[in-house]
């Protein structure tokens, strides 16, 4: 051991150790943990104050209903779906029918909520003869937007239709018994 430092002066081997020892002493006061202040806990550093629980309320208080009483308006449609939607309705005018469904399907994607969109596409799938789509679609379009009475016609009339095309006389019946309740309530 003596044979590696046998060319080294003395205050280069003190200023080496005094280096190690100085990097021994910097890693440990890195990992030591300051001792905790009274009031504050020693995990987060933050003082916790005590919280009262919130009063139960009374029992004869009024139950809150688990629904609004007022159906929410739709949030209006983002701009890119409605473009797309226009878009599938040049393609329906061209006749391109595929084209037109994959706008309207890109649409939906923006705007998944949009009763409006999925009666549009349960319209092109009804042209195109997918008629369990066309049902599927227009019953969904239903689901999203049934205090539009004018679109509810429309989405019944979707389902009569593709309930017609798919063999179904009798659900095409019930459909158009339908269609003509909601014709004779709007005028």
């Amino acid at each position: 051991m003596t044979q590696v430092f046998e060319g080294m002066s003395v205050a280069t081997l003190r200023a080496g150790r005094l280096a190690i020892v100085l990097l021994a002493a910097a890693g440990l006061a890195a990992c030591a943990v300051p001792a905790p202040r009274p009031g504050i806990p020693a995990e987060t550093g933050v003082v916790v104050a005590p919280v009262d629980p919130l009063p139960l309320p009374a029992e004869e208080a009024e139950p809150v209903p688990a629904f609004p009483a007022v159906p929410e308006e739709p949030a209006p449609t983002a701009p890119a779906a409605l473009a797309l939607a226009a878009q599938s309705e040049q393609a329906v005018a061209a006749g391109d029918l595929r084209l037109a469904g994959l706008q309207l399907e890109r649409a939906l994607r923006i705007a998944p909520r949009d009763a409006g969109l999925w009666n549009r596409l349960a319209q092109v799938r009804l042209q195109q003869g997918e008629f369990e789509q066309a049902e599927r679609m227009a019953e969904r379009s239903l689901q999203l937007g049934p205090a539009d009475r004018g679109l509810t016609l429309a989405n019944w009339r979707v389902i009569a239709a593709a309930r017609e095309g798919m063999g179904d006389a009798e659900g095409a019946r019930r459909a158009l018994d339908e269609v003509r309740r909601l014709e004779r309530a709007l005028g």
